[in-house]
């Protein structure tokens, strides 16, 4: 038993770097053989090839009901020594390149080797950094309203930190090509850069720039305000967010509660919740008051700004009440629940009638 053994082991590595095809001829041929040989034998299972199939399945996959079994002396040696110990060891070898397959594909997931270049409209994270990282990605998948897919790109050397909850990329540099294509960067539709350093924000960021398709929004987190200008100057239409500790720090100081408004405007899971949207082509002339009340009668949507397109620098908080929008304006807004481009209409047009 244990030389049988041993046999079926050696047999079992030999078939992992072997093709399904040529496993599945050699199966044909074994199980072909061994009906031809019970037929010369005359068998009564080899008359029927629905009685045939059935008996080899449960004979060589050891289940053996024993409802069917040879009756002939030759038969029975045949089973014996050709039909059930090949059977099991082709069996074993099945087994053992599903497994191996099994495995080698849940290693490039941990290990961040799969490749997600076809991917589209999903969210980009570039870094891993502990629980900062984790709480992007856990405000990320509050919002119902985005894709699901969420892919995290990292050049540590960890293993997929949230299995099953968001696609794992792992390569040496943020500045490889590679990597950023396995990351499905052309597809992205929004691109995250957080790190604890400046400098590699900057070099995460130019090189993310020129491979992303051109409706792609980037965000990078910047502790010094000057990359944050630099980034912007050199790459229009990047958005940097930068750390407000202090001056949420002094302002709480002279107007009590402005922390916790500013929490709750970023809160997705609970309460109000800021948003944006652009203006579709459709937009009627009206007048940004005109649109703040209507807004605020039917939703209970507050108007926090807008901007007007191609202008992001210069973008209105609070803006008068005539000012007039156009089309492709962004318009930011607080509410419970994001406005679809339906509702958006809809608004523009109950502000236009009543501006009438």
């Amino acid at each position: 038993m244990p030389i049988f053994l041993r046999l079926m082991k050696a047999l079992q590595a030999s078939t992992i770097n072997v093709s399904w095809t040529f496993l599945l001829i050699v199966v044909l041929g074994h199980a072909s053989l061994s009906w031809a040989m019970m037929a010369l034998a005359s068998e009564p299972i080899a008359q029927s090839l629905g009685l045939w199939v059935y008996f080899y399945i449960t004979t060589t996959t050891t289940v053996g009901y024993g409802d069917f079994s040879p009756i002939t002396g030759a038969g029975q040696w045949i089973a014996a020594l050709w039909l059930i110990p090949g059977g099991i060891m082709l069996f074993a070898a099945f087994i053992g390149k599903a497994t191996a397959n099994v495995s080698e594909a849940w290693r490039h997931i941990m290990q961040g080797k799969a490749n997600h270049q076809d991917l589209s409209g999903h969210t980009l994270i570039i870094g891993w950094h502990g629980e900062p990282t984790k709480k992007i990605i856990n405000i990320l998948l509050e919002d119902r309203n985005l894709p699901d897919d969420i892919v995290l790109c990292v050049v540590k050397d960890i293993d997929n930190p949230m299995p099953g909850t968001v696609k794992f990329v792992k390569g040496d540099s943020f500045s490889s090509p590679e990597l950023l294509a396995r990351a499905g960067v052309k597809g992205a539709s929004r691109i995250i850069i957080y790190d604890d350093a400046d400098e590699r924000v900057a070099t995460i960021a130019l090189s993310v720039y020129d491979q992303k398709r051109p409706d792609c929004h980037v965000v990078a987190h910047c502790d010094n305000h000057a990359t944050a200008n630099m980034l912007r100057r050199t790459l229009p239409g990047i958005e940097c967010t930068e750390g407000l500790s202090i001056e949420m720090l002094v302002r709480s100081a002279t107007d009590a509660g402005i922390s916790r408004v500013v929490n709750e405007l970023l809160a997705i899971n609970h309460g109000a919740t800021q948003y944006q949207t652009r203006l579709p082509q459709a937009t009627p002339a009206v007048h940004y008051g005109d649109l703040m009340n209507v807004a605020k009668a039917q939703y209970n949507i507050t108007l926090l700004g807008a901007c007007r397109s191609g202008t992001q620098d210069t973008q209105l908080l609070n803006p008068p009440f005539e000012h007039v929008l156009a089309p492709g304006d962004t318009l930011y807004y607080m509410g419970d629940k994001r406005l679809s481009e339906k509702d958006i209409l809809t608004l523009l047009n109950h502000a236009t009638a009543g501006a009438a």
